[in-house]
């Protein structure tokens, strides 16, 4: 991974990649009450280092219902997502400068959802998710310091699909052979 292994080397550039995905909704199993699924993916080499699959901890509710239920919004949903990942990959970057692995900057967010990429960009003209504006402007902050630069993936390439839908064995075993593959002797 490019670990110094004294003060006179230097770490090495590996090629990071970041996967963010979210499923509004989509599991229907009583257990799961509509909450969406959010997951995170992050490889070097496309080998997978730090991978998350969670249902959304993020809901508005009245206090009076005492748990979580789905958001009424795929776009609130996605950049919440992107907002988790965010943290993740965050954390992510200072282990790495802990260890003395070279971590790129910007970290670039592929994200298959062009609302969550319009929200980060600040592109949109007018939005109705105040309260998504609110809560995540840092990471308009974090995209304008160039800590992160969000940018659209095509839904079959996103990796961190697999961590969030059930999906067809066809699309399950194209991403698992992305992230699992032998190495070259």
């Amino acid at each position: 991974l490019g670990l110094k292994s004294s003060s006179s080397e230097t770490a090495r550039d590996e090629p990071w990649e970041f996967y963010c995905d979210s499923d509004y909704a989509g599991n229907s199993e009583s257990q799961n009450k509509r909450r969406s699924q959010i997951g995170i993916c992050a490889t070097i080499n496309r080998a997978p280092i730090y991978w998350s699959s969670k249902v959304s901890s993020v809901c508005f509710a009245n206090a009076d219902l005492e748990e979580a239920h789905a958001d009424m919004s795929s776009a609130a949903v996605e950049i919440y997502g992107a907002g988790n990942a965010t943290i993740e990959f965050l954390h992510l970057s200072y282990v790495s400068d802990e260890m003395g692995i070279s971590f790129p900057k910007p970290i670039v967010l592929q994200i298959d959802n062009t609302a969550a990429i319009v929200f980060a960009n600040a592109t949109a003209v007018k939005t109705t998710l105040k309260h998504i504006d609110v809560r995540q402007h840092w990471i308009r902050l974090l995209r304008n310091k160039k800590l992160i630069l969000p940018k659209w993936v095509h839904s079959p390439d996103n990796l961190a699909d697999i961590f969030t839908k059930i999906l067809t064995a066809l699309v399950f075993l194209t991403l698992r052979n992305q992230m699992m593959f032998e190495l070259p002797q």
